[in-house]
């Protein structure tokens, strides 16, 4: 049977405080891929928090476009969990990029969450990947899963980008193969076996997330026996558990 990767969402946060370096060290110690997210400061650093502000898991305030990256860097990003991560601080994209280069046991190895495009940001993020050798090891996700044009530009701006399509359901498989500039199938739904032989035989890999899916411990076990490529999911710990035993 072929390897199906667990991806963590915003690393093991069922354990530890999200899209921090103590959630990220718990998933690539259970051999696991993350998924992350990133959002832009005023003085253009890419950041790794999923809420446009600092307010929900720092002990700041804030927009983070208006914040400068010593600013942020300043906050707790721990505390708001539990008292015994105080200390932990947003990472950049940077910082994440170099623990999973040096710590990564999979690949695909981070499931990227773009939501915000500013001019410029695809190239950031390409140089920060290329840097780290990770480019072709990262599945974009966000905005690109139903923008074709989003897509187009990651694909312009490097061939090497691994971008995703959504397919809300198995009737939307036939055209998401059909699209030039992605080489993931982004499936927001339980797929049957078949759904997968169909993705890989057309060429593609599938990614299966979607609310549903990562929410659901006994759903996303359902997505892992069918031998999808990977499977997000929001209690790692729980379904790590359940495939290993």
């Amino acid at each position: 049977m072929k390897q199906v990767i667990l991806c963590a969402h915003r690393g093991l946060d069922d354990s530890a405080p999200e899209n921090t370096m103590a959630a990220f060290d718990g998933a690539l110690a259970k051999e696991m891929a993350i998924e992350l997210d990133i959002q832009r400061t005023a003085d253009d650093h890419l950041v790794v928090v999923h809420d446009p502000t600092v307010d929900r898991t720092t002990n700041g305030s804030g927009e983070i476009a208006a914040m400068s990256l010593a600013e942020i860097k300043a906050l707790d990003a721990g505390s708001w969990y539990g008292s015994q991560f105080a200390g932990q601080r947003v990472l950049t994209l940077d910082e994440a990029s170099e623990l999973v280069s040096n710590r990564r046991l999979v690949s695909p190895s981070i499931a990227l969450d773009v939501k915000r495009l500013a001019p410029g940001t695809i190239g950031m993020i390409r140089d920060v990947l290329e840097a780290h050798d990770l480019i072709e090891d990262v599945i974009i996700i966000g905005a690109v899963l139903r923008s074709a044009d989003v897509r187009r530009q990651f694909r312009e701006t490097s061939s090497r980008f691994q971008c995703a399509v959504a397919a809300e359901s198995p009737e939307e498989i036939d055209q998401a193969l059909d699209d030039v500039y992605s080489t993931w199938v982004y499936v927001r739904f339980v797929p049957a076996k078949q759904d997968v032989v169909q993705v890989n035989r057309g060429g593609k890999r599938m990614f299966v997330s979607g609310s549903e899916v990562a929410l659901d411990i006994n759903r996303a076990y359902e997505a892992w026996k069918s031998g999808a490529d990977v499977v997000l999911t929001w209690h790692p710990t729980k379904l790590s558990g359940l495939v290993r035993s």
